[in-house]
């Protein structure tokens, strides 16, 4: 795969359109669609990014991603695209009407033989293009266009904003039936204050990346994954009201199962799976050493059938 930043003319291409935060099963649908249509007809496929939700343009604030971009990059490659074009979403394109962006970007660039989008898809200025004006511009501009219709899983539609509410809500499950893999974060390990390994349960901590999508405090079953070998865990997330009532930061901590080594400087990937409770305080190191024990049992006997790794 070609990752181009900026524009650059490629004739004869198959676009996937789309902002495709976290490349969930719905967007996959679109992209594998258009790298489909491509190989059917000797061409190359390609996705246009941009560097940042054209939210955060308009609105002046930062939006929470389900992965990061990189990992976003990869997925696009693991799904067999040809090229990616990274856009910055300036005033240039945020002040183009739909024609102004299809008649000075899309067609002289591209020249596509075809375009995918989902059901909802919208661009230019105030949002004012959709599928129906794709279909119009399909018919004057000899191209294929295809819709692709809205993507569910047990009756619910698969978007990102669901994704999100169900992270939010610690409903792993959903957000893991939704992507087609489990809702992750990644981060060097960091020096803590080793306060684990005096109750025998040493730990990982770690810095939750500030532009993914939030947890809940509490404590929660993970699969770490490091060495390219996964381990199963137990992550607290919050103010560690045990060990440090001063402390106001929400801090991530693993402490990964059957695990001894050191990992300092090491970029872990830390799959969440199910939430285990809620954070509370414990009146001892020995009470909290008590509930440690009873939360890696949960993770160690839990269930894993799961679907994984669609995508």
């Amino acid at each position: 795969m070609k990752v181009v930043t900026g524009l650059e003319y490629v004739n004869n291409i198959s676009l996937a359109l789309g902002f495709f935060d976290g490349i969930h099963l719905g967007h996959a649908v679109v992209i594998n669609n258009a790298v489909k249509f491509a190989k059917q007809n000797g061409a190359k496929s390609g996705v246009i990014l941009f560097n940042s939700h054209p939210r955060e343009f308009f609105n002046g604030k930062k939006i929470k991603n389900i992965i990061e971009f990189n990992d976003k990059i990869n997925k696009l490659n693991q799904l067999g695209v040809d090229y990616v074009f990274l856009l910055n979403f300036d005033a240039d394109i945020a002040n183009m009407t739909y024609s102004a962006y299809m008649e000075k970007i899309i067609l002289p660039y591209f020249r596509p033989i075809a375009i995918t989008t989902g059901y909802n898809h919208t661009f230019g200025m105030g949002g004012m293009g959709n599928t129906k004006i794709l279909k119009e511009y399909a018919k004057d501009f000899n191209f294929k266009y295809f819709e692709i219709p809205p993507i569910t899983t047990d009756n619910r539609t698969i978007s990102s904003s669901a994704i999100k509410n169900a992270i939010k809500n610690s409903d792993f499950e959903l957000a893991r039936d939704m992507l087609g893999y489990d809702f992750y974060i990644k981060s060097p390990v960091v020096h803590g204050r080793q306060i684990g390994r005096t109750i025998d349960f040493p730990t990982a901590n770690l810095v939750y990346p500030e532009n993914i999508e939030e947890i809940e405090k509490g404590v929660y079953y993970v699969n770490v994954h490091t060495h390219s070998v996964t381990y199963k865990g137990v992550m607290n997330y919050g103010l560690r009201p045990t060990v440090d009532k001063n402390d106001f930061t929400p801090v991530p901590e693993v402490h990964l199962i059957g695990f001894s080594g050191n990992l300092y400087g090491q970029i872990i990937e830390v799959s969440i799976i199910a939430k285990i409770r809620d954070e509370r305080p414990f009146k001892s190191l020995n009470e909290l050493k008590e509930q440690i024990t009873k939360d890696c049992n949960f993770a160690k006997n839990y269930p894993t059938s799961y679907k994984y790794q669609v995508i």
